[in-house]
């Protein structure tokens, strides 16, 4: 039977993998060093790992995955398709900031709420990283037992998740509030 949580699971591994790609590559070949286009790389990632999917939308391009399955992958339903990790002139910082990044049924756990409207801010001021914020989410979301993480959550173990997740993002620079990486 095919397991669709250890899937997107296993998902969730390549798109770090491909998010790490894409901001090793802006901060290499990007003289400007926009804070709205390193928002717009993490915001993807953001974006598509929440399962609750309250998340605001990023966009983001899609290109052929290509390959030896290629034909089979795409006859089974699944796409062949890959997230094109580069920036979108689409994307705008303030009102990706000004949306609601939360389920409505976490307004019924104030301190959580709280929580994660902190580590939001915390995130757009850059002291925290997307990926420590990931984790504050993930936190909360479990602490709460919110609907669609539980179910999409079922079996994975968290803890190893999250160890994979961060081995995989360690080696990202961080930046931090006054511009420099770290």
């Amino acid at each position: 039977m095919f397991d669709f949580n250890k899937f997107t699971e296993n998902q969730d591994y390549d798109f770090a993998k491909e998010c790490v790609k894409g901001i090793q590559e802006y901060i290499l070949n990007d003289k400007e060093k926009k804070v709205d286009k390193l928002f717009h790389l993490e915001g993807i990632f953001l974006d598509i790992t929440d399962r609750t999917q309250f998340h605001p939308r990023v966009p983001f391009g899609l290109d052929d995955r290509g390959g030896l399955f290629e034909n089979f992958v795409k006859s089974l339903g699944l796409g062949n398709k890959k997230i094109i990790w580069k920036y979108s002139e689409v994307f705008n910082l303030d009102n990706y900031f000004s949306k609601n990044w939360f389920p409505p049924a976490l307004e019924m756990f104030e301190r959580q709420y709280e929580e994660m409207h902190n580590a939001k801010n915390l995130y757009y001021r850059r002291d925290i990283n997307f990926i420590e914020y990931f984790f504050k989410r993930l936190d909360v979301y479990q602490d709460v037992e919110a609907t669609l993480f539980m179910k999409y959550y079922k079996g994975v173990n968290i803890l190893k998740y999250k160890e994979k997740l961060r081995s995989i993002t360690d080696l990202i620079p961080v930046l931090v509030r006054n511009g420099d990486f770290d």
